[in-house]
This record gives C-alpha cells, sequence and structure tokens, in this order.
C-alpha cells in the first residue's frame, strides 16, 4: 500500500468514526408549555438523545401534576384540603408533605414566626384566593374590616400544628397552605425524574421560580422591575449555569384600593402586607428552598434578611425595597459572582 493510500486510509477512518461518534451521541432540544400547571404557566426547555422529546416532556408536566394534586389547597382530593377539613384530629402524614412541613418549621424559627403556614384563612379573608384560584376582578377587592383581621389572626401560629411521619394534628379552624414551598418543592422533584430520565440537560421555568441543570453554558436571568407599568421592564440581571431561584414580589398578586397597593404577602402578627419591599430572588441549588426563602426573607426587614441568609452559605440573594420614596436594592456578596448587573 503506498503512502498516499495509508493517508487516504486514515482519512477515511477519521471521517467515518467522527460519523459514527456523532450518531451516537446525537441528541434532540424541544421547549413545550403548560398553560395550568402550578397556577401558572409552566415551560420546559431540554434536550434528550431520544427523538420521542417532545413526548419525554409530556411525562414531566404529568409527574409534576402529581404534587400539585397533593398540594392545592382547594382541590378536595389533595391531601391539604383533607388535612385543613380534618376539625382538629389526627390525619395520616404525607412523606412529600412531611419533608415541607420541616423546611417551614425551620423557616418559621429563621424568622421567628413571620414565615408561617397556618397564613392561610388570613389569605382567604384577604380575598388573594379568589385572584388566584379564580380570576377575580380586583376592583370589587378591598381590605378586610380590622375586627375581622383580629380574630383570624387567633387561627393562625404554626408552634401550635403536632406532626410526624405518621400523622398531622393542629387545632379546629387553623389551615396550612404551602404556597411559598410546593411550586419549588414539585420543580426539584422534576428536575430529578429528569436527570434519572437521561434528560442530557433543561430548564423548568414557572414565572417566579426556575431550576437549570446540565447546562455548558450560562442563562441569563433578568428580574422584573416591581413597579413596571406593563410589559417585561428588567430591574437587574444575573448569569446562572445549573441550580434553582425564585423571587417573591409584591406585584405578583394584588389589589389596589383608595390608592394603596395591597398585595400576598402577609405578616401573620399585624395581619396586613409586608410594608415597603418589593421584591426578594433567592439563588440556591434547591428550588425549594429558593422557593421557601424569598417570601421568608420578604417577610424580614432588608438587613436582617441579608444577615439570615449567612446561615445558608450556598445561597444568594438581592432585595429591592423603598427608602426615602426610592426603589434601593440589597445583595449578598456572591451576586458578584453571578455577574450581577443593574437595569436602573
Amino acid at each position: 500500500m503506498t503512502k498516499k493510500e495509508i493517508i487516504s486510509l486514515i482519512l477515511l477512518i477519521v471521517v467515518v468514526g467522527y460519523g459514527a461518534w456523532t450518531w451516537i451521541n446525537r441528541s434532540y432540544s424541544e421547549t413545550k408549555r403548560d398553560l395550568d400547571l402550578l397556577d401558572t404557566v409552566v415551560t420546559i426547555s431540554a434536550t434528550s438523545k431520544s427523538k420521542d422529546i417532545g413526548t419525554q416532556i409530556d411525562s414531566v408536566f404529568a409527574y409534576i401534576r402529581t404534587y400539585e394534586d397533593i398540594f392545592d389547597d382547594y382541590n378536595p382530593q389533595s391531601w391539604v384540603y383533607k388535612v385543613n377539613n380534618a376539625q382538629g384530629k389526627h390525619y395520616p402524614m404525607n412523606p412529600d408533605a412531611y419533608e415541607l412541613l420541616c423546611v417551614a418549621d425551620s423557616l418559621y424559627q429563621l424568622t421567628n414566626g413571620a414565615f408561617d403556614i397556618t397564613i392561610k384563612p388570613l389569605y382567604d379573608l384577604w380575598g388573594f384566593s379568589k385572584i388566584n384560584e379564580y380570576g377575580t376582578d380586583t376592583l370589587s377587592l378591598a381590605p378586610p374590616d380590622s375586627m375581622l383581621i383580629q380574630e383570624t389572626l387567633k387561627n393562625i401560629g404554626f408552634n401550635r400544628i403536632r406532626y410526624n411521619k405518621q400523622y398531622i394534628e393542629m387545632p379546629e379552624g387553623m389551615q396550612i397552605t404551602f404556597g411559598a414551598l410546593a411550586k419549588g418543592y414539585a420543580l426539584d422533584k422534576a428536575r430529578n425524574y429528569m436527570e434519572n430520565h437521561k434528560f442530557i440537560s433543561g430548564i423548568i421555568d414557572c414565572t417566579s421560580s426556575m431550576t437549570l441543570f446540565g447546562l455548558k453554558r450560562s442563562q441569563i436571568v433578568s428580574i422584573k422591575h416591581p413597579r413596571a407599568n406593563a410589559g417585561m421592564q428588567t430591574i437587574g440581571n444575573f448569569k446562572i449555569k445549573n441550580g434553582s431561584l425564585s423571587t417573591s414580589g409584591d406585584y405578583q398578586l394584588y389589589f389596589e384600593y383608595n390608592g394603596q397597593r395591597y398585595h400576598h404577602i402577609l405578616n401573620p402578627f399585624t395581619g396586613y402586607p409586608v410594608e415597603n419591599v418589593y421584591s426578594v430572588t433567592v439563588i440556591n441549588p434547591s428550588a425549594t428552598w429558593a422557593d421557601g426563602l424569598s417570601t421568608a426573607l420578604f417577610l424580614l426587614p432588608p438587613d436582617q434578611a441579608i444577615e439570615a441568609l449567612k446561615y445558608y452559605p450556598d445561597s444568594n440573594a438581592v432585595i429591592f425595597y423603598q427608602e426615602n420614596d426610592q426603589i434601593v436594592s440589597l445583595k449578598t456578596l456572591g451576586m458578584k459572582a453571578l455577574d450581577w448587573r443593574d437595569e436602573q
């Protein structure tokens, strides 16, 4: 065999080998959206080696719905609904609910009681469940009577719940909601499901919460301007490749009455919405903790919130709040490593 023939053979082997490698490692990407899941729009962008990636993504949506069916406050078949209507009796524990109760307990302790999942009766009194569930015209809403608020506060207090891995019991009249945790928990479970089912990478976006895995390039995530009149005006952005994030904002669920905004993040001590905080974004490896911490920190004064996050060294946060009639921010030092950019 001549030298020229040897070179040609080597080139042929290289070309065939590269083609085989490409075929073996080929992948498919797709983005799909569910408009009625977790009380929001859920978008999944994923890459897989399967041609049936669309069907794979559909299975993720179905898997997420199994958790929605556990934690939906208003579904008579859900575990939470049945617990809330147990009339003070023991009720069998759900293992997923137990995990969230433990997280809720930690956040209750972190905030000295400000993060309290027994807030549901107060939440309903304000009418936010109607906005959330039924799209009620917010012009018809008004702040509840102060005496009703004080009466409702008597049924709030996480420390009065008794629970373990077998059962949960709480006084009659108390009700719980996992609204500040369930979305993140469902995202964590869905991410694990995707990793176990051989997805190469994925982004699950629930508007206010997001989790990402397996990405080779960082994604730019923008935070909505809390006082944008309309559209997609943003106030800052950062980069993230893998992990989770959640934003709690006073613009996500609110109504206005006599020129004042009343939003859904309620102080369990006063019975009224938290004042002067606009939004809190938390980045954490876990979507559950990002979700819970974004609400928990919202309930604290901004400086105390940033200080509290030191107990979670794998977390970062940016808080926008009002000071001297201006929107200002506080950030953890780690936001610099995430290439934070102000857009004001």
